[in-house]
């Protein structure tokens, strides 16, 4: 059809250029034959003067003045002619060129489109035997021009039968194969909310969800996930994606007790088992490490009761004795009774990758702030710290005993 469409192109043009040439030579010759006569009759009315001049009938002052007169007429009557002219040529371009510009968007909608139209038919016609290649253990040899012909057979499917579950799942697949991620998630979302129960379409979406990398489908994956195991406790797939999304959101009892189940459907000699049983051994070390507590009472000297200044803010903190001085955990409230009591963990982290779980030594410390800063100003009242091992059922006193000197320098 493309053969055809350039012949009628190239057709479109050659009118319109013959067009424009015999337009052009038309109005040419208009121009000239007009041009011609009034310069004919200006010459004529030259002779006449010249000869009531000789007879007698025109003083020479009046015949110069006749001259002058008849030389402005001309003159203008000739420019009013080529103005004309020019406008007739201008509308003599524009009438062609419009039509020129009309044909070709006519033949484009009509046999542009038509092409179109005959690329979705043949994809639509070559659709069951794509199917079959492009859904079975062949998929690896698909070409990208047979991927998007699939996809343009099962757009028009879809277009004929839109609430056709399966269509969409297979779409989805197909436009996650072709890194087409939102129309992805879109068709995932279609076949779920057709048939929320398939189990193919929960596993399927739930994986795209998660191959995003974006934490804002995490908990959508989940519920996914767990819809799917409502229906099938057992299924591999589902276990392990449930495991690494509580993974992601740093629930290690949810981890690790996803992967336990996984692993009771897992040969134990295989390697798929070992990896399992390695990443339950990480999420039990995380859980553990994310249940440290260090328990921490502090009192105060007798002496130094009097010096407590005034809306007192204390500080409770752990440092690693051999790393930076930003504490590995914090509390911080305002001074309102002895003793003070607090309960340090990874929750009271500052930063998240210096925490109390990750230290093998903990620095614990306090002070008695009168500008509510942790760091050390001259007025403060201090605990002497005190350096234990890093391991769970800690508990530790201190006594503030000491005052920064107004020479000291902040810590």
């Amino acid at each position: 059809m493309s053969y055809y469409l350039w012949i009628a192109a190239i057709g479109t043009g050659l009118v319109g250029a013959a067009w424009l040439l015999l337009s052009g030579r038309r109005q040419h010759e208009e121009q000239r034959t007009r041009l011609q006569v009034n310069r004919e009759l200006y010459e004529q009315r030259q002779q006449e003067i010249a000869n009531e001049q000789a007879d007698g009938l025109l003083t020479d002052n009046a015949a110069r003045q006749a001259l002058v007169d008849l030389d402005r007429r001309f003159v203008s009557e000739n420019s009013e002619l080529e103005q004309v002219q020019d406008i007739q040529v201008g509308r003599s371009i524009w009438y062609p060129a419009a039509l020129v510009l009309i044909l070709s968007v006519t033949l484009y909608a009509l046999f542009g489109g038509w092409q179109q139209q005959q690329q979705a038919d043949q994809a639509l016609e070559a659709l069951p035997e794509l199917g079959r290649k492009v859904l079975s253990d062949a998929a690896a040899q698909t070409t990208p021009e047979e991927l998007q012909t699939f996809a343009l057979g099962l757009r028009q499917k879809l277009a004929v039968a839109p609430d056709d579950p399966v269509a969409w799942l297979v779409y989805g697949r197909v436009m996650t194969a072709m890194q087409q991620t939102e129309e992805a998630i879109n068709a995932y979302e279609k076949s779920y909310q057709l048939n929320p129960d398939r189990a193919a379409t929960l596993l399927n979406y739930a994986q795209l969800l998660l191959q995003t990398g974006d934490d804002q489908y995490l908990g959508r994956a989940a519920r996914l996930l767990a819809r799917l195991l409502e229906q099938d406790p057992t299924n591999t797939e589902g276990l392990s994606l449930l495991g690494f999304v509580a993974f992601q959101q740093q629930d290690w009892a949810e981890a690790a007790s996803a992967w336990r189940l996984l692993a009771r459907q897992l040969p134990a000699d295989s390697e798929q088992a070992q990896a399992v049983q390695q990443a339950i051994a990480d999420a039990e070390q995380r859980q553990a490490a994310a249940t440290l507590e260090l328990s921490v009472t502090v009192t105060i000297a007798e002496e130094l009761r009097e010096q407590i200044p005034e809306s007192a803010t204390i500080f409770v903190y752990v440092r690693d004795p051999n790393g930076p001085p930003m504490p590995a955990a914090v509390v911080r409230q305002p001074l309102e009774q002895w003793p003070v009591q607090v309960t340090l963990s990874d929750a009271n982290a500052m930063l998240p990758d210096i925490r109390l779980s990750t230290l093998n030594q903990w620095q614990v410390m306090a002070r008695i702030s009168s500008d509510e800063q942790i760091d050390s100003q001259p007025g403060d009242l201090n605990a002497t710290a005190v350096l234990i091992e890093a391991q769970p059922g800690q508990a530790v006193e201190l006594v503030i005993d000491q005052v920064v000197p107004v020479a000291a320098e902040s810590n």
